[in-house]
């Protein structure tokens, strides 16, 4: 890691959005509860801000060794997970306390991810929603029954390279999320909003025309507005999809 994270902090250089992944092993008796074992943050520039091992709070049952290349060695000397929360807090609400942090978040970083929510989760933390950007619940980037696609689909299709093709590197993942969030970010948000508008529409595929006729005129709006927002807004506040 080059510098510190407080250098990095003082000296103006960290970066609104941050992407992070996880690798997992696995825990339990059959191995199948996902404990976080390394964890990567970079910056928009693609630098690495934090990237390491993390104690599991309970026994590895599993290594996964195939797709993590973890071993029982990688974890010997990892950061106990309390000590990799505090320094993924640090990071995220750019040295401020939680407390002291205002409610709109102004001075909080965006959180990028894949499936991010479950990385928290397995990093026993919470971060706010609205600051959160996930590349596999992002309309415009999920399938037309808004399934989420993989992250190996989307970059493959979005930045045209393969990742994933042996052990998977949580730096190559956090570089992919980080360059899907830009790339969408920086696009037409008309061209963006007519998409995810698409996508969302084609629930009424589901609904026999017996059940859409006995729907209340704002029932029917409701259910034919897209709820997602626009990533361009990240970068402007004159964002207006409908115009």
């Amino acid at each position: 890691m080059s510098g510190s994270i407080m250098d990095e902090m003082h000296n103006g250089k960290a970066q609104k959005a941050v992407a992070m992944d996880c690798e997992m092993v696995g825990g339990g008796s059959d191995g199948s509860i996902d404990l976080c074992a390394r964890v990567c943050l970079v910056d928009e520039a693609e630098n690495i801000i934090l990237h390491t091992y993390v104690q599991p709070q309970i026994p590895v049952t599993n290594y996964r060794y195939e797709v993590t290349g973890l071993t029982e060695d990688h974890l010997r000397d990892a950061i106990p997970l309390n000590e990799v929360q505090d320094k993924i807090k640090k990071i995220l609400y750019n040295g401020e306390s939680v407390g002291r942090m205002p409610p709109d978040g102004v001075k909080a970083r965006l959180l990028v991810g894949h499936d991010i929510q479950h990385d928290l989760n397995c990093l026993r933390m919470k971060y706010p929603g609205f600051l959160l950007r996930d590349t596999a619940k992002y309309r415009p980037l999920m399938k037309t029954n808004l399934v989420s696609h993989s992250l190996k689909h989307l970059t493959k299709t979005y930045l045209g390279y393969n990742i994933q093709s042996g052990v998977h590197d949580p730096y190559e993942d956090c570089i992919s999320v980080m360059r899907l969030y830009k790339r969408m970010r920086g696009q037409d948000h008309r061209q963006v909003f007519r998409l995810g508008d698409e996508k969302a529409n084609s629930g009424f595929d589901s609904f026999r025309s017996m059940e859409l006729e006995k729907k209340a005129p704002d029932e029917l709006y409701e259910i034919s507005t897209s709820d997602y927002k626009c990533w361009c807004l990240d970068l402007t506040k004159d964002c207006n999809p409908g115009s």
